[in-house]
């Protein structure tokens, strides 16, 4: 449910500062006789006005000291590789709830929100998507699917591997993500992009292994016969994550990938 400040308001505790009005990012709030007023039309629900309530009158919950530092968030980020061998044990509910929590966090253009995040065990990984993507390889040959003839091309072993039944896809992955956003939303594939990113690095926090998998969501048509029946009507693929326990963990930083950035005043 999307939050209303309408619907939250305690009039009793406004000291009639402003503060929420000069934060709505959309002009939802004006300030009349010391009381913000608010606009339902123009109002997104992103929160802006509560978060920063030194009143709290719109009764959010406290947020908990900041646990993070940037010494901290950069030794996460320079752990993270990209796992391809993975153990045999299962992610459990518990933990997959836990992870997928910061999806709830996690931010969107226009507040669009509603992304939704389809988790597949392995059993159907190796059953169902693995085993429908083989069958389609092997009726048609990679050139003959147009879709993946540029994307194959000078991958022979790839594909024998994995008409072979090797598991080149998902490496053995005890869970895979998808994450999938409404078709019309403007910012949808960046949303997902970032949810996926988010659930990632809450992940290595967690102790946990991720792979993101390009070739699974490229491939995704391949299966459409198994994920179409989990995929929300009106949304489309954005970001498929692998999740598991990684069988190796790095000992040493890995070099940085080149960048570049220029100032401009």
């Amino acid at each position: 449910m999307k939050y209303s400040p309408d619907h939250s308001f305690i009039s009793g505790r406004c000291s009639g500062c402003g503060i929420c009005e000069r934060g709505c990012p959309t002009g939802a709030v004006s300030m009349r006789d010391n009381t913000p007023v608010f606009n339902e039309t123009t109002c997104i629900g992103c929160a802006h006005c509560g978060a920063y309530c030194p009143e709290n009158c719109f009764d959010l919950v406290p947020l908990r000291d900041n646990p993070a530092s940037p010494e901290s968030l950069r030794a996460l980020m320079d752990r993270r590789r990209s796992v391809r061998r993975f153990t045999d044990q299962i992610v459990s509910e518990e933990t997959q709830m836990e992870l997928l929590s910061v999806v709830g966090s996690s931010p969107t253009g226009v507040n669009a929100q509603r992304i939704t995040v389809v988790a597949y065990g392995r059993k159907t990984i190796e059953e169902e998507i693995l085993a429908s993507v083989r069958r389609k390889l092997r009726l048609l040959a990679p050139t003959g699917i147009p879709a993946l003839a540029g994307f194959l091309s000078g991958r022979g072993k790839y594909i024998k591997q994995l008409a072979a039944d090797e598991d080149v896809v998902f490496h053995g992955a005890p869970l895979a993500l998808y994450f999938y956003v409404p078709k019309r939303n403007p910012t949808g594939r960046d949303d997902g992009i970032i949810a996926a990113a988010s659930v990632m690095y809450h992940a290595e926090s967690m102790g946990l292994g991720t792979l993101w998998n390009g070739v699974a969501e490229r491939i995704a048509f391949l299966s459409s016969s198994v994920l179409g029946s989990h995929r929300p009507r009106g949304t489309r693929l954005t970001a498929v994550l692998c999740i598991g326990y990684p069988a190796l963990l790095p000992l040493w930083k890995a070099p940085e990938r080149d960048w570049d950035t220029e100032a401009i005043e």
